[in-house]
């Protein structure tokens, strides 16, 4: 456990101060963040960096379906440590390695994502009948990072991938899997229809997979 965490279901209205300020019941906030496009548009999601463990541990029991600016948000570990781009409090540079240069992958992603296939390093015994789905309408800023930080509040997602072309550019569809396929129908249950980045996804069984 790390003294960071990961807020998502933000307001587009939410600064890093409103989010600090409503992060502070939990805790001392040293650093808040609003993850942001290029456009410096929010992305819905940011980083907390509390002084303590502690501080992270209650903002996850406290604070996770508190509303903020009107919408209920979710709070759970910062599982990169925080390696993301964004808007935030200043604080002292610190060097980043980006999490999101591919657009699909697990521990090790491709670095460019098949069009039709998720790239992926396991093989296909792996997989769980069910557990893979097919998440369409997704914002083009969507990156396979954001997709599986989104889907990880249902269960555990052993893969994620944005589908890209040729010329690189994302085609607005991706996919997930999850370790059960009692977890892929959780997700499709909560999660078909929802907003996410701006518009609401369709998720649904991969049918090729």
């Amino acid at each position: 456990m790390s003294n960071r965490v990961y807020v998502g279901n933000l307001a587009w209205s939410v600064s890093w101060q409103d989010l600090k300020d409503h992060m502070r019941d939990a805790g001392d906030v040293q650093y808040s963040k609003v993850l942001t496009d290029r456009d410096g548009r929010s992305k819905g999601c940011g980083i907390v960096e509390f002084s303590t463990v502690e501080g992270a541990q209650d903002a996850i029991e406290k604070l996770t379906d508190t509303e903020l600016k009107g919408r209920k948000i979710f709070v759970r570990e910062d599982r990169e440590d925080g390696k993301r781009g964004g808007g935030g409090a200043p604080r002292a540079p610190k060097a980043e390695a980006s999490a999101t240069t591919a657009e699909g992958g697990e521990s090790k992603p491709d670095a460019v994502a098949s069009s039709t296939t998720p790239a992926t390093s396991s093989s296909s015994s792996d997989k769980v009948e069910g557990s893979q789905l097919f998440i369409g309408n997704l914002s083009w800023d969507t990156t396979w990072q954001e997709l599986k930080d989104y889907f990880a509040t249902v269960g555990d997602v052993q893969y994620s991938n944005v589908a890209v072309g040729r010329d690189g550019r994302k085609k607005g569809f991706g996919f997930i899997r999850f370790a059960t396929k009692e977890e892929a129908s959780a997700a499709i249950e909560k999660m078909n229809g929802v907003e996410f980045m701006g518009r609401n996804i369709e998720v649904r069984l991969d049918n090729k997979a």
